[in-house]
């Protein structure tokens, strides 16, 4: 992602428009208060949603290596080897 191209809140209201078709485009703007309250970033819809999916796959990650070493996992080879124990079972019952 790209750094935010900053700009005041003056600047936002002269430029409004012009401001949301660049973040339409994909250049995130930062827009800064002189109040000191907290700087306000603009990024269009696709950058939210590609940035949640992003913190999805990341969460999962997480949870994967915290199952790694907590040990709540098998490798692959006993896993093929429960799978094929489990299909003989049901084999079996038919």
């Amino acid at each position: 992602m790209k750094i935010p191209k900053a700009k005041s809140v003056t600047e936002l209201r002269k430029n409004l428009f012009e401001t949301l078709r660049e973040v339409e485009k994909g250049e995130p703007q930062m827009v800064t208060n002189a109040k000191g309250s907290d700087n306000v970033i603009l990024i269009s819809q696709s950058k939210l949603n590609a940035l949640l999916d992003e913190n999805d796959v990341l969460r999962a990650i997480t949870r994967g290596v915290a199952d790694i070493d907590a040990g709540r996992v098998v490798s692959h080879e006993k896993a093929k080897k429960r799978i094929k124990e489990m299909q003989a079972k049901w084999q079996k019952r038919k």
